[in-house]
């Protein structure tokens, strides 16, 4: 993929999920430079060197677990989550790659999400490759619960940044109209990449016998099978 050059650069931070997608779309851009999140951690992190042990009490940016990415649960399993490099991204253009595959990683993802605009930053924007709750926009009978508008009043939360208003930016949303579920407080724009999908159908041996199939009642499974294509 050839690397386009920009003046424009943009500080790209990504949930543990979505990590190989944002090596590849850093590879393809001279305007992206990665940024990290200390999430959970599943085994014990390293131990830090003798020298950080010295002084019992140290500033937070010298903490040895933070400068190991040692962000593990607290004793009741919520994350304890921190974002590297929050001083060297002032006044500078944030992305976050997000990825709500599981209710379990969402709440800390909203909590990177929200913190992000407060660092002073110049513009924030949230890509959101699929929409988990798309598929379940209205309310057929009386006690459903429109889970998409639950979700969009949840982004439509976020903190505005110095550059104003977060642009929510939204693949394959499932339905048009669930751009009124979002509020006055955040700018979606939704894209498709179904263009994508078919340009790779079309590079498969066997691309002659490709049929068209009826979508999936399984979203969730057929957004990730299609990012999956895309990555191979």
């Amino acid at each position: 993929v050839p690397r386009h050059k920009v003046k424009k650069q943009i500080n790209l931070f990504y949930c543990a999920e979505c990590e190989e997608l944002a090596l590849k779309v850093a590879a393809a851009s001279d305007a992206i430079q990665l940024q990290s999140i200390n999430w959970r951690y599943t085994t014990p992190p390293p131990p830090p060197p003798p020298s950080l042990l010295l002084d019992s009490v140290q500033p937070l940016s010298s903490n040895p677990s933070r400068l190991h990415g040692a962000a593990r649960n607290f004793p009741d399993g919520f994350p304890n989550l921190f974002i590297n490099n929050a001083h060297d991204i002032r006044g500078q253009h944030v992305a976050f790659l997000a990825s709500f595959s599981s209710p379990a990683i969402i709440f800390e993802q909203i909590s990177v999400i929200f913190a992000l605009p407060k660092l002073f930053i110049a513009s924030f924007t949230l890509v959101l490759p699929f929409f988990p709750t798309g598929t379940f926009e209205r309310v057929e009978e009386e006690g459903d619960v429109a889970t998409a508008f639950t979700l969009a009043r949840i982004l439509s939360m976020i903190p505005k940044s110095r550059g104003g208003p977060t642009s929510v930016v939204i693949y394959d949303i499932h339905a048009l109209q669930e751009r009124f579920y979002f509020g006055d407080d955040v700018l979606p724009c939704f894209e498709t990449g179904i263009p994508l999908l078919l340009q790779r159908l079309s590079q498969l041996p066997d691309a002659d016998n490709v049929q068209p199939q009826p979508f999936p009642a399984n979203f969730q499974l057929c957004c990730e099978s299609f990012f999956l294509l895309l990555l191979v």
